[in-house]
């Protein structure tokens, strides 16, 4: 069962464990019938999200550029749809959703391009990883924590939507459009 995976991702340290039951509650909060999540890798947050579903009758839509490293429950489970791609390209594909989570390659421009892109899916809720990592690896020289960068950006040119962002765990940056 998914919610068993859920508990035990909780407790085993990760780079987003300690957010992983804020994630679940915010899509139970908000009745989330879909969940769209940018990035995948191994399925820790999307064990979270899968959790909430199975409580609340969604799905999730999960996509990444890279094939995911899944427990079997995850990749069976039928609440979850997986396309593997570039969120960028496959954006017009994606379902409207109640929360969307991106955690994808840290990269200022791709975070601002995914905000832009997914931004208009959102119902409720927007929430970013890795909000207080100073300088990714990986995708190039940056500006210095450049998913707040792009977050705060993009808030100046969307008023409708709230912040609040948790500092532990590299940070999770939380949207929430307001009524």
């Amino acid at each position: 069962m998914v919610t068993d995976l859920f508990e035990r991702y909780k407790v085993e340290p990760s780079d987003i464990h300690e957010h992983l039951q804020f994630m679940h509650d915010v899509c139970i909060e908000v009745d989330a019938q879909t969940v769209v999540e940018l990035g995948v890798r191994s399925g820790v947050s999307t064990s979270a999200f899968l959790a909430a579903m199975e409580h609340t009758g969604g799905v999730v839509w999960s996509c990444d550029i890279n094939q995911p490293r899944v427990d079997p429950i995850i990749r069976d489970h039928p609440q979850w749809e997986f396309v593997w791609g570039d969120d960028l390209q496959l954006a017009c594909d994606a379902p409207d959703a109640d929360v969307v989570f991106i955690d994808t390659s840290h990269a200022y421009l791709q975070t601002l391009a995914e905000l832009n892109a997914f931004s208009g899916k959102a119902r409720s809720v927007i929430l970013l990883h890795d909000t207080q990592l100073e300088q990714p690896e990986g995708c190039g020289p940056q500006p210095p924590f450049p998913v707040r960068k792009a977050c705060f950006e993009w808030l100046n040119d969307n008023p409708e939507w709230s912040w609040h962002e948790f500092a532990n765990c590299y940070g999770l940056g939380v949207m929430r459009r307001m009524p």
